[in-house]
């Protein structure tokens, strides 16, 4: 046996040894506390692709300098802070995130994600006391943002720093806030892994009650989350806490669920000190057949990870297992392994400083070689101000140029508009001058109905009464004279009707109309009964087709005043035997009221004139009577008023028809138009007489 083994033996032999190493590591916070800074193995292929990104990261800081693209010059530090961590090349990572905080002391945001990331650094060099001044900048910073998940973060981080100087009850006061923060996010995953390091916390104050409690939340979440690594992390540390109660056969129960929940992507150094954790229980036990069974898992595991500190301790355990079981060769050869990958650790802990030591020098060349260039990019800017001086008083010439041109431009384009405004202005007096002219005709109409058309039924009373003072008139001449008479006042009445009513809506406007719910058959019912007399004696048939109801909205005396108009016009214009109907058909939306009579009709020149409006126009009756072109005026101005329109077709010597619509009581009303239909486009050709009354 080899004279430096058998110092070894004679302390590894000791049964349960080992089993105790394994426990203080556990204390220690290898596998407690997984985000505690350790000593860390890349596989080679992660390893030489974190030198790439770091080679890379390198050159572009030197390209952003040369640039001077601030941006680009931090987030390339920033990647070669990361990729130097990741390398276990702490130094240098403090070096880069120190360098892009100094670039970004004017932007608060892109500090505030940059101190966590030194903390990071510094506490992963074991500088705990500056990391610890980081991370709280960095909590100030966030809160001040208003940035609840990234304070929540700084709270976590800063619970793994205080647990890592084994002051727990500050660390489960921040992993506590870092819980009440993951709570308002709603964030399930960080919750069950702020309650696992509750849990931890309380598990090192010997609290072990509660840290069960806290554990057993936590892998509930993560249970209901299907998180297979934390549900491992929840099992393993729940195993611990009975290894401690030195309940081991329930401790390897956990650590046995542990290993089963996790995924095929988890970490191989989690897996391997799971393996080797669970080997101890078994060797507890005196269950040196699964303890073997599981070491051999363990050094898979190890060599997965490229871990040559775990491969040595396992080859440790496996040494003192195999010289109990009586074994010497295998345990000789365990610890021949232990021995050469303790010598590998410490010439790949050279090679790792000689590498670092190389980086620094290449960096430090780079500094130099960048001061070079920021000498020539400062001469050349001195080159570019003076010409961007020449270049801006050029500029500004050009500019106070374009400003005359401009303010030249300007007045004549004002200019421009203030003759086309006096152009619509004199347009707009024009056509004012228009409605003065139009409102005086109709004054003079009115004045002349007052003087002439109300003086002469006026003059027929006067004369008829001085007769009757006389007491000479014969029965018969004085029957005649009272039913001419009776005719003239009629005529009178119809016409002081419309004029009160054309007067009030002239003085009124839209505001004088009230629609309301309304039943068009009963209003037509009420006008041919005012109208059966004056029929009667006229020997015309008046015939009414409404008999379904038919609701509306409208104003009622409009449309009381409309069917008086329009019934009055067709009695006044159908000789003796003639005939007036009147009918209703349902639209879509809106009810339409047609009056057909069987009179004289109307010529194309009065129709003209009733379809333009521009002046009264008026013609006899059939038996003579006089009106003033008011009627119709009014029943298309109140039809209007209430959403409806007014048409009409008429043949000379036949008849004619007149329509008019009004909504429905349950549908909006439509447009309001008149329109004027040929005989040609009518749906029935019926013959009637009718002129604007």
């Amino acid at each position: 046996m080899p004279a430096y083994i058998s110092p070894f033996l004679c302390w590894v032999y000791q049964p349960t040894r080992w089993a105790v190493l394994v426990g203080l590591w556990l204390c220690a916070g290898t596998v407690a506390y997984a985000d505690e800074p350790t000593p860390q193995v890349l596989p080679e292929y992660r390893r030489t692709f974190q030198l790439k990104t770091l080679r890379q990261a390198t050159q572009q800081i030197l390209q952003a300098r040369q640039r001077l693209d601030t941006v680009q010059w931090i987030q390339a530090h920033v990647v070669a802070g990361k990729a130097s961590q990741c390398l276990s090349r702490y130094a240098s990572a403090v070096y880069h995130f120190r360098r892009a905080l100094r670039l970004a002391q004017k932007d608060a945001k892109l500090q505030a994600t940059t101190l966590p990331l030194l903390g990071k650094a510094l506490y992963a060099q074991g500088d705990t006391g500056n990391a610890r001044l980081v991370y709280q900048r960095a909590l100030i910073n966030f809160q001040r943002q208003h940035n609840s998940v990234g304070s929540g973060e700084v709270y976590q981080q800063l619970g793994e720093l205080y647990g890592s100087e084994n002051q727990w009850r500050r660390a489960q006061t921040c992993h506590e806030q870092a819980l009440q923060v993951w709570r308002t996010a709603h964030d399930s995953a960080r919750i069950a892994g702020s309650l696992h390091d509750i849990g931890r916390a309380h598990h090192q104050q010997q609290q072990n009650s509660r840290a069960l409690y806290y554990l057993q939340q936590s892998q509930a979440i993560a249970q209901h989350l299907h998180d297979s690594v934390r549900i491992g992390e929840a099992l393993r540390s729940t195993g611990q806490i009975y290894q401690d109660f030195g309940n081991f056969e329930t401790a390897a129960v956990f650590y046995t669920q542990a290993l089963e929940n996790l995924p095929q992507s988890a970490s191989p150094v989690v897996r391997a000190t799971t393996w080797w954790v669970l080997a101890a229980m078994h060797d507890s036990l005196d269950q040196h057949g699964p303890a073997q069974a599981s070491l051999q898992q363990a050094l898979v595991a190890a060599r997965q990870a490229g871990s040559s500190v775990l491969l040595r301790n396992i080859y440790f355990s496996l040494s003192s297992i195999h010289q109990r079981d009586r074994h010497p060769t295998a345990a000789l050869q365990a610890l021949q392994r232990y021995v050469a990958l303790q010598d590998s650790a410490l010439v790949e802990q050279r090679e790792n400083q000689i590498a670092e030591l190389q980086l620094r020098y290449e960096s430090e060349k780079k500094e130099r070689e960048i001061q070079l260039l920021t000498k020539d990019q400062q001469l050349q800017q001195a080159n570019l101000r003076r010409q961007k001086l020449l270049r801006n008083l050029l500029a500004a010439g050009a500019v106070l140029l374009l400003m005359t041109v401009g303010a030249l431009y300007r007045a004549h384009k004002q200019q421009e508009d203030i003759n086309r405004m006096l152009k619509r202005k004199n347009a707009a007096i024009s056509q004012q001058k228009e409605v003065l002219d139009r409102l005086n005709q109709t004054k003079n109409t009115l004045f002349s109905v007052i003087s002439h058309d109300l003086r002469s039924p006026l003059s027929s009373l006067y004369s008829l009464l001085s007769l009757l003072s006389l007491g000479t008139l014969p029965p018969a001449r004085l029957a005649a004279h009272a039913a001419r008479l009776s005719q003239t006042l009629d005529s009178t009445s119809r016409l002081l009707d419309n004029l009160l009513n054309w007067s009030a809506s002239q003085m009124q406007g839209d505001g004088g109309t009230k629609p309301e719910r309304l039943r068009l058959d009963v209003l037509i019912a009420e006008a041919l009964d005012l109208m059966a007399d004056d029929a009667e004696r006229k020997q015309v048939r008046l015939i009414n087709e409404v008999q379904e109801p038919c609701p509306a909205r409208a104003d009622l005396n409009m449309t009381r005043l409309i069917l008086r108009n329009l019934l009055g016009n067709a009695l006044k214009f159908t000789p003796a035997g003639g005939t007036i109907t009147v009918s209703a058909k349902l639209l879509p939306t809106m009810w339409e009221i047609a009056v057909h009579d069987t009179g004289v009709g109307i010529s194309p020149t009065g129709q003209y004139k009733i379809q333009e409006q521009r002046e009264s126009y008026s013609t006899p009756g059939t038996d003579h009577e006089k009106g003033v072109g008011l009627g119709l005026r009014l029943c298309k101005e109140f039809l209007e008023r209430n959403s409806g329109e007014l048409s009409f077709e008429s043949t000379l010597g036949k008849g004619s028809i007149f329509r008019f619509t009004l909504p429905a009581a349950e549908s909006k009303a439509p447009k309001v138009s008149m329109r004027v239909l040929s005989p040609e486009d009518a749906d029935e050709t019926v013959a009637s007489a009718s002129v604007a009354g």
